[in-house]
Formats: structure tokens, sequence, C-alpha cells
């Protein structure tokens, strides 16, 4: 196995486990992830990085050094919050439809947990607003910083996703490349308009 294989963890997939413990003994309370829950997680994950992102990109042509970091913090928490609410919303629409009962237990639990990815990916560029709203950053400063910070989270993202997958080295890499290169598309595209 070479170094960058051992790197990235290939090798045997693996499945994706969780506890679900009573007790910390207990091997009999332990339940495998569904592949489609991984799937909606990343799914949902993506969606929420690419959402911030592409609303950061737009917010930067309208922040001025006179705009208000509390303003934009409130811009990304709206926008993260209505996708997170639509995403959910979705899930539900979708479980009624397919199972014709709302969902319970473990399926509820399981859409909250796919939907949370779109607020998880919002958290770090919300971090660096509110750093820019405390004095630490200009706003312009912290829009650029957040939007970097979701490129590499989308690559990040993409590096998670192929270390599971069985791909060849290059394909790997051009996938990663590519759902980074998705993002560095936003940002070149807003640095070009600017």
């Amino acid at each position: 196995m070479g170094l960058v294989q051992r790197l990235l963890g290939q090798g045997r997939f693996e499945p994706i486990r969780a506890v679900t413990e009573v007790s910390a003994a207990s091997e009999a309370n332990r339940e495998e992830i569904p592949v489609e829950q991984v799937v909606a997680l990343l799914r949902e994950r993506v969606y929420g990085a690419m959402t911030c992102l592409a609303t950061l990109a737009v917010l930067v042509r309208y922040t001025a050094p006179e705009t208000s970091p509390w303003a934009r913090v409130l811009d990304v928490a709206v926008a993260t919050g209505g996708l997170w609410a639509a995403s959910l919303l979705a899930d539900w629409v979708a479980h009624l439809g397919a199972f014709h009962s709302a969902p319970r237990g473990r399926a509820a639990l399981r859409m909250l947990q796919a939907s949370g990815q779109i607020v998880e990916a919002a958290v770090l560029p919300l971090l660096v607003l509110v750093a820019a709203a405390v004095g630490l950053l200009s706003t312009s400063t912290a829009m650029w910083i957040a939007m970097w910070i979701l490129v590499v989270e989308l690559g990040v993202i993409a590096l998670l996703a192929v270390r599971m997958a069985h791909l060849r080295w290059w394909q790997q890499l051009f996938t990663i490349a590519g759902l980074s290169g998705v993002g560095v598309l936003v940002v070149g595209i807003k640095i070009l308009a600017h």
C-alpha cells in the first residue's frame, strides 16, 4: 500500500458504526449506520457549505467599511436557518409520502442529524464574522476569510468521502480537486467581478 493511500486511509472499507449504548460493556448495543444516512450527512454538509459560500459571495459585494459585522452574522444565520428548515421540512414531507406517517424515533433523529450538517457547515464562517463583530477583523476581511474556510471545508468533505470509496488515487484526487474547485470558482468569479 502506497504512502498516499495509507495517509488517506485507503484499504478495505469498514462500515461506519454508531454506538447506541445503554451500558458501555454491551456489544449488542452497536448498530451500523445505514449507507443512506451517511449519504444524507455528506449531501447536507455540501449543501450547507455551498449555500453559505454563495451567500457570502453575494454579501461581500454589498459590504462596505461601515457595514455592521453583526448584520452579516444575521444574514448568514438567516440563510443557513432557512436552508436547514427547508431541508428538515422536505425530509418530513418525503417521509409522510413514503411511509404515510410522521417520522418518529430513529427516523426523526436521523433527519435532524442530516439537516444539522447544514448548520455545522456555517459554524466556522459565523465565528469569523463574530470575530469581526468584536473588533478583531474588518468586516470585509472576515467575509473573505469565511469564504476561503468554506472552500477548504469542501475539500475536507471530499477527502472524507473518497477515503471510504473504492477509487484509484487519481480518481480520489480528481474528486477532491473537483469539489474544492467549485468553491474556488465561486470565489474566483467574485474576485473578478469585484
